[in-house]
């Protein structure tokens, strides 16, 4: 099952969401499941300080460092934004600012006019 939309059309502006990262505190876990799910919430969070819910969300670009913890990313972008499906681009990199960071993503969502 796919987790994104191919395409996704705005009229409105646009808020850009910085990279956002699993730090929290000063633990950061290990999981990639665990990672991703600190990260959609900060996301989340950031949403509803402008009043938006994740149908607001036109695109976001997920950063990867190793392409077979890909199954914990879908599982949390799953349980999270459940039928919800931005448009998304997957992105595998060598490394991230933290080395314990497995998963980096930004995002954009629609302002209402």
């Amino acid at each position: 099952m796919a987790i994104f939309s191919n395409t996704r059309m705005t009229q409105g502006p646009i808020l850009y969401i910085s990279g956002q990262t699993p730090q929290q505190d000063t633990e950061i876990p290990v999981a990639m499941y665990a990672q991703t799910t600190i990260v959609l919430n900060k996301i989340e969070a950031i949403l509803n300080q402008h009043d938006l819910k994740w149908s607001a969300v036109a695109k976001m670009t997920v950063f990867i460092t190793d392409a077979a913890d890909l199954g914990g990313v879908r599982d949390a972008f799953t349980a999270i934004l459940g039928e919800e499906k931005p448009a998304m681009s997957l992105v595998v990199v060598s490394g991230l600012i933290d080395p314990s960071y497995k998963v980096e993503i930004e995002a954009q969502a629609e302002l209402p006019r």
